[in-house]
């Protein structure tokens, strides 16, 4: 008597994927496509162009402190409107350091001020006019913003 015939095995290249996937994915692309195409034809861009938005802006120099503080100081008064203590202000510091290694870069010194723009929708920009690089603040928290947000109100007050 022959031996029973083994069961098939499927195999993975056997097998498709199913329609409805194919489906999905074709009209994905598709959809991507068009949304592209109008964009492009319409003429519509994105822009990330804040400065239209601002409503206000104030010039600070920021001074390290011989203990480990930082000053912030009124470009156009010269009055110092806050300071951090050492160990304190982690995301200014950052911030800071962050624009300042655009400027070393560039050989710019610490002498300009940065600019600190309110816009119309509440949001923070901190911006260094002497290399054109800027951070738009609040897309690191609202703890974070919060720092700069003090600083600017104490700027007006101070004013």
């Amino acid at each position: 008597m022959p031996a029973p015939a083994a069961p098939a095995v499927p195999h993975a290249h056997d097998s498709r994927p199913p329609r409805a996937l194919l489906m999905a994915c074709a009209a994905l692309v598709v959809f991507a496509l068009l949304g592209v195409s109008v964009v492009r034809l319409t003429g519509s861009t994105h822009t990330s162009d804040w400065r239209p938005l601002t409503v206000d802006t104030l010039s600070f120099q920021f001074v390290d402190g011989e203990g480990g503080e930082i000053l912030a100081i009124d470009a156009d008064t010269g009055a110092v409107v806050h300071t951090w203590a050492p160990e304190t202000g982690g995301f200014v510091r950052t911030s800071l350091r962050s624009l300042a290694l655009d400027r070393a870069r560039d050989g710019i010194g610490a002498g300009p001020p940065f600019s600190l723009h309110l816009t119309g929708n509440g949001r923070f920009i901190l911006e260094d006019p002497a290399t054109g690089q800027w951070i738009s603040l609040d897309a690191f928290g609202k703890d974070n913003v919060a720092e700069f947000a003090r600083l600017f109100e104490e700027g007006r007050a101070a004013r």
